[in-house]
């Protein structure tokens, strides 16, 4: 490697230490030689760290992000007016179970259509990937069986740390560390359906406003960005919080941004319990547990943050006049049981062997204690 491009990295290394900015080309030139190998480990990893440190601008997220997408994705034509994806980026101080996910499926149920793009845990105990995995999803297929699961059952995951999603070098970079950095945010937003709506949750509160502007300008063009807290508003999630209150940023179809903070007696909810929210034991575990509750039989504190994240997106894709609509008509879909069937004709649709992802739920289930439908 030639000794002049090793000085010029380590200048923005050091700029970003000194908390100087770096304008949106050099981010998206700096993220190229992260993804494709033209920095030693040391380096990449100083930058991302000092970058994380200095708090990142727009410009940095969005030059990340182009990077990735231009130069690292596998992209797909997917109709965009009616795309939805949700996502909860980690870098959280209260960790809890795989809401996102339960969210999704319960809101796939009911015809939204989601274009996801996750990862394995990096700073969480259960990544989506790892979750959707255990429920016998496909998680390495490649990018048309996605598009497809997507079309026809309105619901499929991208693998963030997938060479059949970023042949380059992403999912190397995010299998490799396990501390949240500017990947958090703009790896998600790096989607190769390009949605045109989303939710997303971030790790602390500065995040929202940086992440909305940033979803903007890639093109969404409608778009809620959160943090919850828990009752003592001491300690926080990347999730609308049942445990106290939340905070958003609300990116509206004429381009305006709103925000607002909500309580879960906003949205008819009462409070819940951090002990019943907890990722659990094992991946096994919080898969069984998954069917639980999309088949109406979970812990009320569970059942109650799924139907608030789950709501969030039938309000943003306009299926529910009001976020406290969207939440009550999450909760009655659980209880109905057709999440459950969502999820085992997902299973079946994303899978290269739809066989042998069904027989996967099938034992799930009987491990859960559910007959399927």
């Amino acid at each position: 490697m030639e000794e002049q491009k090793l000085k010029y990295f380590g200048m923005l290394i050091n700029s970003l230490i000194a908390k100087e900015n770096l304008s949106h080309e050099t981010a998206k030139e700096a993220f190229s030689d992260i993804l494709f190998g033209d920095q030693p480990d040391l380096h990449k990893g100083a930058f991302l760290a000092a970058l994380r440190m200095k708090g990142e601008t727009v410009e940095e997220i969005a030059g990340c992000i182009e990077a990735i997408y231009c130069l690292d994705t596998n992209k797909v034509k997917i109709e965009k007016d009616t795309l939805v994806d949700n996502c909860g980026t980690g870098m959280d101080s209260l960790k809890t179970f795989n809401i996102s996910t339960l969210s999704a499926i319960v809101a796939a149920s009911m015809g939204i259509r989601l274009a996801r793009h996750g990862a394995k845990a990096i700073t969480s105990q259960c990544g989506t990937v790892d979750l959707c995995q255990a429920l016998g999803v496909d998680v390495e297929c490649d990018v048309d069986i996605v598009s497809r699961s997507i079309e026809t059952c309105g619901l499929g995951l991208f693998n963030g740390m997938s060479p059949k999603v970023h042949p380059g070098g992403m999912g190397r970079i995010l299998a490799r560390i396990r501390f949240g950095t500017t990947l958090n945010i703009a790896a998600s937003l790096a989607n190769p359906a390009l949605p045109s709506m989303g939710t997303r949750g971030v790790g602390s509160p500065d995040q929202i406003e940086p992440t909305i502007k940033v979803m903007q300008r890639i093109g969404y063009r409608k778009a809620v960005v959160f943090h919850g807290w828990d009752e003592k508003g001491d300690r926080g999630m990347d999730e609308l919080s049942t445990l106290g209150k939340s905070r958003l940023g609300l990116l509206k179809e004429d381009g305006d941004v709103e925000c607002m903070e909500l309580y879960p007696e906003d949205v008819g909810l009462t409070r819940g319990n951090y002990d019943e929210i907890r990722p659990m034991e094992s991946v096994v575990d919080e898969s069984v547990d998954t069917l639980r509750t999309i088949a109406g039989m979970g812990s009320k504190s569970r059942t109650d943050i799924v139907a608030f994240n789950a709501g969030i997106i039938l309000w943003l894709a306009g299926k529910s006049p009001s976020l406290r609509d969207g939440v009550y008509t999450s909760l009655e879909e659980m209880k109905s049981g057709r999440p459950l069937k969502k999820l085992v004709e997902w299973v079946s649709v994303q899978n290269r062997n739809p066989e042998r992802g069904r027989e996967h739920i099938f034992w799930l289930s009987a491990r859960a204690g559910i007959p399927l439908p």
